[in-house]
């Protein structure tokens, strides 16, 4: 009868242990990926530079450290011309890009896909509502049906939003 007791006691005692190891081992599986969204609603060019910068100091920075990540960037509303094959036909057409500001934009951005995996994604409503095709966009965009909805969708992932000022 006391082996039994004390059987059950030391059941019951790893059982409470398991308890509290099981939320911490879940929390450090999900932390296995760093996870970061950033959000691109703007017309700015040197802003959007910024951005790339931003989002290149980040994935170089995992990289370096060994740290597994899935960065993306949601694009939506005027965002959308910095993703462009070309502007040729599009409302954003007559807006002036200096040559070397869209050199680096375009550099940059195949930087963060072939050498990072970065994910760029582009809202179908702003393609919707600004008659851009989409076979305007640049081969590696992926279009999301909403970007505010992929953004809510992320942050429910686990992913940290970020929004370059």
């Amino acid at each position: 009868m006391a082996e039994r007791k004390s059987l059950i006691g030391i059941i019951m005692a790893l059982m409470i242990i398991g308890s509290l190891l099981i939320p911490s081992l879940s929390n450090a599986a999900e932390k296995e990926q760093e996870k970061a969204v950033y959000h691109c609603d703007y017309a700015n060019a040197k802003r959007f530079d910024a951005t790339l910068r931003n989002i290149y100091n980040l994935v170089n920075y995992y990289t370096t450290n060994n740290i597994f990540y899935d960065v993306r960037l949601v694009s939506n509303s005027a965002c959308v011309q910095f993703l462009l094959k070309d502007r040729k036909g599009t409302k954003f057409a007559k807006k002036h890009i200096a040559t070397k500001l869209a050199k680096s934009i375009n550099d940059r951005m195949k930087s963060l896909v072939d050498g990072y995996g970065v994910k760029f994604e582009q809202c179908s409503i702003t393609l919707q509502r600004t008659g851009i095709a989409k076979s305007k966009l640049k081969s590696f965009i992926s279009i999301i049906p909403s970007g505010q909805v992929r953004i809510v969708e992320l942050h429910d992932k686990g992913f940290a939003y970020i929004k370059v000022k």
